[in-house]
């Protein structure tokens, strides 16, 4: 498995979950991914817990702790200075609605919104790093907003973190003529973006979508449902791949991604 050995500025650099039963979360990752779990944080940090895979760090997770607060899969953008990213998401019209603050010995973080609505983090790192894994089965694999106002979310990150825009077919899986964005960043990609498909009831906002690698998308689907979990998009072809998404027992959607490319 490939090592994450540097932080890139304006890359995705770690994810976590927010979980209404975090002992059960623990069990349905470990049983879909062979994630081990070992707690870092107490009750005042919502149990916070890292997930690893053969000893490497690749996620994290802790118990939802703010009142209205919704299970969910977090993206956190490596940066070098939290504040000033922070003051630039001002600037470009998003929202800063947490941090920036310090967690001891780890790093500084905020928690933001975009103008069209779609939560992301910052992670400023210090002694905690990142992801130790990524790209590989059981890791982090990608990220990817869905937004009702894409050519918004377009200008806003490419102010706030210098992302450039490709786009590309969806294939024929999608309705005709629809279009997949890529945002690139010094030539590398770091995420994608697609208009909220119209089946998507106007009461759910914008939001970023994490996906996990798997060795093959159709069997891990299916030990998702055993499990309980939920398929919300089954088991599909794509231009680089084949993935599905899903909600797990506790109602945190994710995405799983197996790569031809």
């Amino acid at each position: 498995m490939p090592d994450v050995t540097t932080i890139t500025p304006g890359k995705p650099i770690w994810i976590d979950l927010a979980s209404p039963d975090l002992d059960a979360s623990k069990q349905f990752y470990n049983q879909i991914f062979g994630w081990d779990a070992q707690q870092v944080g107490g009750p005042d940090m919502g149990n916070y817990t890292f997930f690893t895979l053969g000893g490497k760090q690749v996620a994290g997770g802790a118990s939802m702790m703010m009142e209205g607060q919704h299970p969910a899969w977090t993206t956190y953008i490596a940066v070098e200075d939290a504040d000033k990213t922070a003051a630039k998401i001002k600037d470009a019209g998003g929202e800063v609605v947490m941090g920036p603050h310090d967690i001891p010995e780890s790093g500084r973080m905020a928690i933001f919104r975009d103008p069209t609505g779609a939560y992301l983090a910052l992670w400023q790192a210090g002694g905690h790093r990142g992801s130790a894994i990524m790209q590989e089965p059981g890791s982090y694999s990608w990220t990817e907003l869905l937004t009702r106002d894409l050519p918004r979310a377009k200008q806003f990150f490419q102010e706030v973190f210098g992302w450039d825009v490709e786009s590309m077919s969806m294939g024929s899986a999608a309705p005709e003529g629809a279009m997949y964005t890529l945002w690139r960043l010094n030539g590398e990609w770091v995420g994608g973006a697609m208009d909220m498909p119209p089946q998507v009831p106007p009461q759910v906002p914008a939001y970023w979508q994490v996906y996990f690698g798997v060795a093959n998308v159709d069997q891990s689907a299916q030990q998702i449902a055993k499990l309980g979990g939920k398929l919300l998009v089954e088991p599909m072809d794509f231009p680089g791949g084949r993935l599905a998404v899903a909600q797990d027992p506790q109602g945190a959607m994710f995405g799983i991604m197996q790569s031809t490319q």
